[in-house]
């Protein structure tokens, strides 16, 4: 049997789109907090997936510093722990921390 598992790149890329997909959720929503920060956010991540940065020596993600701070709403925590989960698959698989 052929085995489906998906290289780094390819699950990195899997990743960011669960990112971009959640961050517009939170756009588009009513209970945003951001107040601008987060589309900044959006247009830096999808740069990053389009120039593929998690294949250079800049790979980190910049993300907002309100982004995990007290009074977060559930969906923000949870695309605040995409994210840690992302850097660390980058960091674990691509970059041999």
């Amino acid at each position: 049997m052929e085995s489906k598992a998906l290289t780094p790149e390819k699950h990195i890329q899997q990743m960011l789109h669960t990112i971009i997909e959640n961050a517009q959720s939170i756009i588009s929503g009513q209970g945003k907090q951001s107040f601008g920060s987060l589309e900044c956010f959006l247009g830096h991540i999808l740069e990053y997936r389009d120039e593929k940065r998690f294949l250079t020596e800049d790979w980190h993600i910049r993300t907002p510093r309100w982004l995990g701070e007290y009074g977060n709403t559930p969906e923000e925590e949870e695309l605040l722990a995409d994210i840690y989960r992302l850097q660390a698959y980058i960091a674990k698989k691509l970059k041999g921390a």
